[in-house]
């Protein structure tokens, strides 16, 4: 009997600890058990009081929130959450509206992973533009072939997924945006794209579309040469190193005998800062002068009735006292939008070049606790000093194809020096 109570003793205890087990795991099931209601209530919240641009034309929020908020928060896990914020967010088509962190199965940033534009035009995505020196002007990608398939997907599905919804329910600019980031392909994976040229289909293996991009770290921030009596400065996407600074101070001082200079900005797709921006563009003035101007959003407050400010450039030696002209384009982005328009705005001849690449505004990053993602915003909405908005500057010679054309040609630098030589 002694034995078979002590038996009934350690069976009554292993069950009950099985039991207190069981509970243990059913409670930490329900305290990590993902709240998609309130991670979407936070990420709605957030873009209303802090993004800039919520309201921009030709985008309509409160239908995307109608639509995106009962997929979003039936989300079973922040990942999934997270995968489908990031498809809202792309229909605001501004590249400067993230979310991450960001995994292999995300596409690369527009537009630094980026190397091919296309607009679609009479249901076909024809090429406009081709990134000079990428992996896709490499392979022979030219200005009007259609693209058919990336990765073996035809387009139109292509922006289904990135947007997830159909082509006919977008905007063209949508649509656009949503195939363009499709063509860069995944983080730091290659690509096959399927394109059609006068004769027949070709399909072209590409290298993933940040690898051209990463290789200029290691290189010079700036190439310089003079062509006949001109001087040729072009930035190789560092505006936000530090190293640039000088090294276009020495390209200056090298080409001081030159009779006008083109400022080449095309490839500055990564953006930068102020503090790399401002001393170049001191090189043009002579006094204090105003190069663009700015509202910052503040929670509770709408940008449009925040207090309108004016940033200014001060005078860098040496100065250049010849005319200059400007060349921008789709890989134009961010800080190089900044520098192309405060150019303009102390006394640049003209601007040459293709629409930008419209990354909207001045931004920072806020966290998102309830679904562990960060969301990268337009905080700052940004003006020409003539009072327009920084994204509807267009160039003053406007070029659709601004660095590759069908023959393999630079449209841009060819205009600015014929404009030059009739100077």
């Amino acid at each position: 009997m002694k034995n078979k109570n002590l038996g009934m003793l350690f069976g009554g205890l292993l069950a009950l600890s099985l039991s207190a087990c069981h509970q243990q795991v059913m409670t930490q099931d329900i305290a990590q058990k993902f709240d998609a209601d309130t991670a979407w209530l936070e990420l709605q919240s957030t873009l209303q009081q802090q993004y800039a641009y919520l309201d921009r034309a030709g985008v309509d929020k409160d239908t995307l929130f109608e639509v995106f908020a009962p997929k979003l928060i039936v989300t079973q896990s922040k990942q999934a959450f997270a995968d489908t914020a990031q498809m809202l967010l792309r229909h605001f088509y501004d590249p400067h509206l993230n979310l991450g962190p960001y995994n292999a199965q995300d596409y690369s940033v527009f537009p630094t992973g980026s190397d091919i534009y296309v607009n679609y035009q009479n249901q076909q995505f024809v090429v406009v533009d081709v990134k000079a020196g990428s992996a896709a002007d490499v392979a022979g990608i030219r200005p009007n072939m259609e693209i058919i398939e990336i990765d073996g997907m035809p387009m139109h599905e292509a922006v289904k997924q990135v947007l997830g919804r159909e082509i006919s329910q977008l905007q063209p600019e949508q649509v656009n945006f949503a195939a363009n980031v499709s063509l860069g392909g995944y983080r730091n994976t290659s690509r096959k794209v399927t394109a059609k040229g006068k004769d027949a289909e070709k399909h072209y293996h590409l290298a993933a579309s940040y690898e051209a991009i990463n290789a200029f770290r290691d290189g010079p921030m700036i190439s310089f040469r003079k062509i006949d009596n001109f001087g040729y400065i072009r930035f190789n996407n560092g505006l936000g190193n530090n190293k640039t600074v000088d090294e276009f101070k020495q390209a200056l001082a090298a080409l001081a005998d030159t009779k006008a200079l083109i400022i080449d900005l095309r490839n500055t797709p990564s953006g930068g800062n102020t503090g790399v921006a401002e001393p170049i563009l001191g090189h043009f003035v002579t006094h204090k002068t105003a190069y663009q101007r700015y509202q910052t959003q503040q929670v509770g407050l709408p940008y449009t009735h925040a207090e309108m400010a004016t940033a200014y450039v001060e005078p860098s030696l040496p100065y250049y006292d010849k005319p200059f002209v400007v060349l921008a384009g789709h890989w134009t982005g961010s800080m190089g939008e900044g520098m192309t328009i405060g150019l303009d705005a102390i006394g640049a001849k003209t601007v040459i070049g293709a629409p930008m690449a419209d990354l909207l505004g001045g931004i920072k990053t806020v966290q998102l606790k309830h679904s562990e993602t960060w969301l990268e915003l337009g905080f700052e909405r940004l003006y020409h000093v003539n009072g327009s908005f920084r994204e509807d500057f267009v160039p003053h010679i406007r070029l659709d194809t601004a660095d590759k054309d069908s023959s393999g040609n630079d449209p841009a630098l060819a205009k600015a020096l014929s404009v030059l030589d009739r100077a």
